[in-house]
């Protein structure tokens, strides 16, 4: 299946070939810390450098799944925190409900994910993202909304999270289930026109002589949340890509900390995982 990459955002790389303005990409993810790993730093400035000129709304809830996503749909409250960025400036709206986000944008694109102890569990993921899917497609303000799925990454080797339990304490367990999960999900809803596998990008990067050298070697920063330079870099790197089809191969781009090495190959897994998002691909270096 080769439904992970959004077909009307090529007109972005076509519109930037023929000298056109680049219109403004606005992407909500309904998320949790995974999401806020992913999107909130480093994928503006990557989209800047690209020429694409992005919004991004991050519906932030720690430990949220698409049951919890769902409860709060359905009740009411407010139990978000909406992180939006717009200029590369990021503003934080406490006690905000999903309602309100879905409604506060034209979002372009709209995101789903599962909390990461349940990424690999298929039968935990209904009937909350059918629901969420058609609550989400009820509220969007332009019918030309896209909808998409975020695949999370495996923990760390040694993670001491609790829910590493569910995949035998094994990473390469993890990441499997968690592919297949994705997969089945994402095939079960004509909604979902593509995903980001930022999990593959993840997995990729592990498996290249960048583990042996970086400090992190999984890229964490505690065992499953991603470290706060390399990681984070190489999930913005796997969003830009997945959401616009522009490589991140070769942008300048890069955060303090990193070296441009370390970035070539961030970049170059994120790539290797747009192109196969189902498998690592290794080495890419």
């Amino acid at each position: 299946m080769k439904k992970h990459i959004l077909s009307f955002l090529f007109l972005l790389v076509a519109l930037a070939a023929g000298g056109q303005e680049v219109r403004t990409l606005r992407v909500l993810a309904v998320g949790n810390s995974f999401s806020e790993d992913a999107v909130e730093q480093y994928l503006y400035e990557l989209g800047h450098e690209a020429g694409v000129n992005l919004i991004i709304g991050n519906g932030y809830r720690g430990g949220q799944s698409l049951a919890s996503h769902w409860r709060d749909a359905t009740t009411g409250t407010g139990t978000f925190q909406y992180r939006k960025i717009i200029d590369g400036v990021k503003t934080n709206r406490p006690a905000t409900s999903l309602r309100y986000m879905l409604g506060d944008e034209p979002w372009d694109v709209i995101t789903f994910q599962q909390v990461s102890q349940e990424s690999g569990l298929p039968d935990t993921y209904e009937p909350y993202l059918s629901l969420l899917i058609g609550y989400a497609k009820a509220l969007a303000k332009v019918d030309t909304v896209h909808m998409g799925f975020h695949q999370t990454w495996a923990y760390a080797k040694d993670s001491s999270h609790g829910g590493f339990a569910n995949y035998d304490r094994s990473q390469p367990y993890m990441y499997a289930s968690i592919v297949a999960a994705v997969e089945k999900a994402v095939r079960s809803h004509d909604e979902l026109t593509f995903y980001i596998p930022t999990g593959t990008a993840v997995q990729n990067a592990r498996a290249t002589t960048l583990a042996e050298s970086y400090p992190s070697q999984d890229f964490t920063r505690d065992g499953y949340h991603l470290d706060y330079v390399l990681g984070r870099y190489i999930a913005a790197c796997t969003w830009l890509e997945a959401l616009t089809g522009i490589s991140p191969v070769g942008l300048s781009y890069r955060p303090d900390g990193l070296t441009a090495g370390q970035a070539a190959l961030a970049q170059k897994a994120a790539h290797a995982a747009i192109l196969v998002p189902t498998m690592v691909t290794s080495p890419i270096d």
